[in-house]
């Protein structure tokens, strides 16, 4: 599998620039048991493509909103919130993935079970930062 339009995508704003300390700083932050178990099931997709192969549309919402959210979960990730979501959903349309249409056979191949509330967040986090000025 030819993965370097998801690493487009990654490279576009799947990252956290700001400092956030060593290992030994981790447990200073305080984070939900939900928001960490979020952030955790997000984070284990492995981009291998099977939502994109599986979907009618060849949409890789799945792969997308898994990334923004495992991030978007974490207090560390909210000063790029908005610029994330932006610039991810861009790079991904950019790269000649469909849309989604929902018919979640993405959720049902995915060998990870990443589920398709990913891509409802994604889209809340679309809207609220479409309409704020960046």
């Amino acid at each position: 599998m030819d993965r370097t339009a998801f690493d487009r995508v990654i490279a576009s704003g799947g990252y956290i620039s700001v400092n956030t300390g060593n290992a030994q700083d981790a447990n200073n932050i305080p984070i939900s048991k939900v928001d960490a178990d979020e952030a955790f099931g997000s984070a284990s997709c492995i981009g291998c493509g099977a939502c994109v192969a599986a979907c009618p549309n060849g949409s890789a919402m799945l792969f997308v909103s898994a990334k923004v959210n495992q991030l978007g979960k974490l207090p560390q990730g909210q000063p790029e919130r908005n610029v994330r979501v932006l610039d991810m959903v861009a790079q991904m349309d950019k790269e000649g993935f469909g849309f989604c249409s929902n018919t979640g056979a993405c959720e049902a191949d995915c060998p990870k079970e990443i589920s398709l509330t990913n891509i409802a967040a994604l889209n809340r986090d679309y809207l609220k930062a479409s309409l704020m000025d960046q």
